[in-house]
């Protein structure tokens, strides 16, 4: 009976360890929105006696002081990612509706916070209001800092792939008829991939996912399959292409007929360092056993990337952030009326 409990002990610290728990994508969100969660209480801890005279309100309401913790989190996390995602931008990928979305973002963050320190040497209720009403805006910015902090924890505990029998890459935004930087790494890590995967897997096959987008010339996974061919020496009749999708579900959903099935086990699924997390979460979700392979990402480019897939996720979820939003903004009205 000891032995049997031992046992099942030794598996409990297998599961909740954090060798255990960052493996998976549950794991990694746990552990980042902990850090997060984490560093904003240390940080409220350090604020609070400034915040105390700097919105005239009594030392001991430590609330005031989480609210100004959270605020400088997100502003320095979300506003700064966003404005440093619009100056380097345009030297990567073209830039779409969303990436000025992005920056504008990134600018109002800046400019709330500016507003709100001017506005505390004018009337301390007003900065008080000014912090309240934006508070979902301060919320998305911790959501998105933990976001941040989980791919980089997935990325640092994802296992290297050996070998595949099939290997997807995703695709991206073309240059013109050509792939762009970052589709070309993924491109690339994908043929190397597939390669490596040749000597215990002669049968191995590449499939290439991307549907032409609204202001694209071509489909993605055309362009992709024409890249590898061209410059990579990949032979033709081993790529398949799923040309209809424009979103990552859409990539893995109709790509599901060509990764499934006899012989097309195990699964490599390629994409970008920075996508490998939510990607992952999507492959979970939908049913679908495979790893996923991050292909390098240039450093300047990440903090953006991660903004962009914090909207992804976002617009995933909209009904849920709407909701969290409106009970917020509840909240702040709350504590406006009862605490003028």
């Amino acid at each position: 009976m000891q032995a049997s409990r031992k046992g099942h002990a030794r598996r409990r610290v297998r599961v909740l360890g954090p060798g255990g728990l960052l493996s998976g994508v549950r794991g990694a969100a746990l552990w980042g929105t902990g850090m997060v969660v984490a560093f904003t209480a240390l940080l409220t801890r350090a604020v609070r006696r400034p915040v105390a005279v700097w919105l005239d309100v009594p030392l001991a309401e430590g609330l005031w002081a989480l609210l100004v913790a959270a605020a400088l989190v997100a502003t320095v996390g979300l506003g700064g990612a966003s404005i440093w995602h619009a100056l380097m931008l345009p030297r990567l990928v073209r830039v779409r509706r969303v990436d000025a979305a992005i920056a504008a973002l990134g600018v109002a963050m800046l400019l709330l916070a500016v507003a709100a320190g001017v506005a505390a040497a004018i009337d301390p209720a007003l900065a008080r209001a000014l912090l309240l009403l934006a508070l979902p805006l301060w919320a998305a910015g911790l959501a998105a800092v933990a976001l941040a902090m989980a791919t980089l924890l997935h990325a640092r505990r994802r296992r290297s792939i050996r070998a595949a029998s099939t290997v997807l890459i995703l695709g991206a935004g073309l240059r013109g008829r050509e792939v762009g930087p970052l589709l070309r790494r993924r491109v690339e890590r994908g043929a190397q991939l597939w390669r490596s995967s040749l000597a215990s897997r002669p049968g191995a096959r590449i499939v290439v996912s991307g549907g032409q987008g609204a202001d694209e010339v071509r489909s993605e996974a055309s362009a992709m399959a024409e890249h590898l061919v061209a410059h990579l020496g990949v032979p033709q009749a081993v790529i398949d292409l799923e040309e209809a999708s424009t979103t990552t579900r859409e990539n893995l959903e109709l790509s599901r007929p060509l990764i499934t099935g006899p012989g097309r086990a195990p699964l490599a699924v390629v994409t970008s360092e920075y996508h490998a997390f939510r990607t992952a979460g999507l492959l979970e979700r939908l049913g679908i056993e495979g790893s996923v392979v991050g292909a390098r990402t240039r450093p300047s480019y990440r903090p953006g990337a991660i903004v962009r897939e914090a909207f992804a996720v976002a617009a995933q979820r909209r009904w849920w952030c709407i909701a969290a939003a409106a009970g917020l903004w509840a909240l702040a009205a709350w504590v406006l009326v009862t605490r003028p």
